[in-house]
């Protein structure tokens, strides 16, 4: 099973599900965005009958990966600062979801039509951009544990080869 350290048992996997429903749900979305936000004319028209469980969704899957945000602020968010790793991407995603938060809120309770539009887009843009830097994250990652265990290994290979030193010696003559 994946883990993420510091976490219980299928938190990755509920915080990977809650992902998933939100950016599919959003992109579901974006037909009805073009339509009545952007007022364009498409060729295609959704249901109305499927808006009510795609938007309740799209909100209890938002609400489930804010609460998510705030259990990674303690320990991985924390800790990737702290190692200087996977900034950018980590940034990135921790704003959008202010951001998401905030213009969500906007989509609900803006009353003028221009902010409603504004809040809109950027709430769209901002859905797409954190589904992909989330894949970004996760490919970066798992890139910088490769590279980790890589120097573990070099370094376990270079004991092994020292004379007279196990590869587990507790007394070593070099440190890190």
């Amino acid at each position: 099973m994946k883990r993420l350290n510091g976490y219980p048992d299928g938190f990755f996997y509920l915080l990977l599900a809650a992902m998933f429903a939100c950016s599919l749900t959003g992109i579901a979305m974006y037909p009805w965005v073009m339509e009545f936000k952007l007022e364009w004319e498409l060729d295609f028209n959704l249901p109305g009958s499927l808006r009510l469980g795609i938007v309740s969704t799209h909100t209890l899957a938002a609400s489930v990966l804010l609460m998510l945000l705030g259990a990674l602020w303690q320990v991985h968010i924390r800790a990737g600062w702290r190692r200087r790793e996977n900034h950018l991407s980590g940034i990135f995603m921790a704003l959008a979801l202010l951001l998401l938060m905030l213009t969500g809120i906007g989509l609900y309770y803006l009353s003028s039509s221009d902010s409603q539009l504004v809040a809109s887009v950027l709430h769209s843009l901002l859905g797409l951009g954190l589904s992909l830097s989330f894949v970004w994250h996760w490919g970066r990652g798992h890139q910088i544990r490769a590279g980790h265990l890589r120097a573990a290994q070099a370094k376990h290979r270079l004991r092994a080869a020292k004379p007279g030193l196990s590869p587990a010696a507790p007394n070593e003559p070099f440190s890190d």
